[in-house]
């Protein structure tokens, strides 16, 4: 897969974020492989774009793709949610953002 440097440290960093919940949780099989899905989802939608496209965020109001996948590993190393909501939560809130992620991807011709 073709990635940029700070896509291939996004993905370092969101990956360490993912092993750490899931040690600290003993999350079972589904939910790890719920981690991997996110991650796989989010590391291709990063394939392919280019520092700048990866920096660009379409408003002054919206994230740029390397501000989304910094927001998922910085959410995913807080466990202030994990009492109240459950390893669930963070599940669905990474592939809310990965979801996101491919909505700012360039379009292809």
């Amino acid at each position: 897969m073709d990635l940029c440097s700070t896509a291939q440290r996004l993905l370092v960093d969101l990956e360490a974020s993912h092993q750490a919940l899931i040690d600290r949780t003993g999350a079972g099989e589904p939910e790890r492989s719920g981690f991997r899905a996110i991650y796989d989802a989010i590391a291709a939608g990063l394939g392919g774009v280019s520092e700048a496209e990866l920096q660009r965020a379409p408003s002054p109001e919206e994230w740029s793709m390397a501000e989304v996948v910094e927001h998922v590993a910085e959410h995913d190393r807080k466990y202030i949610e994990l009492a109240g909501q459950g390893l669930r939560h963070y599940l669905e809130h990474g592939l809310e953002h990965a979801i996101q992620l491919w909505h700012l991807r360039p379009r292809s011709p």
